[in-house]
C-alpha cells in the first residue's frame, strides 16, 4: 500500500512541476515573439479557436505559444487551411467578421486571428502588411489577393494548394476557387506571408 502511494505522489509531483515549467516556456516564447502585427496567443478562451482536430488532445493545447516555431511552414498553413474550411458555406456579410457572416478581409482577420496572428481588418492594409512573395513561392496558408469591385487591392484568399483558395465570395459565401478561373487569374494582384 505504502508503494502505490508513493507512485501516486511522484506522479502527481511529477505532473505538477511539468505543467508549471511548461506555463513559464510558453510566457518566455510570448516575450520573446512580441511585435506590432502578429501576436502569440497561448490559450485565448475560445473553444473554437483550437479544437482536437487541428491541435490534437488537450495535453498538446498548452504549448499553442511555441506552435509557430516548432511547425513547418506546410503545416502551419495546413492548420489555417483547416480551420478555413470549417466555414464552408458561411454567407457573405459585408463588414462581417464572425462566423455568423464575413466579407473577404473579416474572414481572414478572423481564421488568422484563431492561429494567433494578428493582422489588420480591409483586404489592402492586409496585402501591404505581409511579405511579398511570388505567385510560384505560394504555400499553403499564404494569402492572395485581388483587384475586383475597385481599382488596387478589393479582394483577398488563403491559398490551399494546387492553385485553389479560399474566401468569402459575395455572391457565395465562403467558397473554394481556381486562380486559373479566368475571372481571378486576370483580377489577380499578388501573394503575402505573415510568418
Amino acid at each position: 500500500m505504502i508503494k502505490f502511494r508513493f507512485v501516486y505522489l511522484f506522479l502527481f509531483v511529477s505532473l505538477f512541476f511539468y505543467g508549471f515549467t511548461d506555463v513559464l516556456k510558453a510566457q518566455e516564447i510570448k516575450e520573446e515573439t512580441k511585435s506590432d502585427t502578429t501576436t502569440i496567443i497561448i490559450i485565448d478562451g475560445n473553444e473554437d479557436s483550437f479544437n482536437s482536430s487541428i491541435m490534437g488532445s488537450v495535453s498538446d493545447k498548452k504549448n499553442l505559444g511555441d506552435w509557430r516555431k516548432r511547425a513547418s511552414l506546410s503545416s502551419r498553413g495546413g492548420m489555417i487551411v483547416n480551420t478555413a474550411k470549417r466555414f464552408i458555406g458561411v454567407p457573405y456579410v459585408w463588414g462581417g467578421t464572425t462566423s455568423s457572416g464575413f466579407d473577404c478581409s473579416g474572414f481572414i482577420m478572423n481564421i488568422y486571428g484563431r492561429h494567433g496572428l494578428n493582422i489588420k481588418r480591409l483586404a489592402d492594409e492586409q496585402y501591404y502588411g505581409g511579405q511579398k512573395i511570388e505567385k510560384s513561392q505560394l504555400a499553403v496558408g499564404d494569402l492572395v489577393f485581388f483587384t475586383t469591385y475597385a481599382p488596387g487591392v478589393s479582394h483577398v484568399g488563403i491559398y490551399i494548394g494546387d492553385n485553389k483558395f479560399i474566401h468569402a465570395s459575395s455572391s457565395r459565401g465562403v467558397t473554394i476557387d481556381s486562380l486559373d478561373s479566368e475571372y481571378f487569374k486576370n483580377a489577380y494582384v499578388g501573394a503575402c506571408r505573415y510568418w
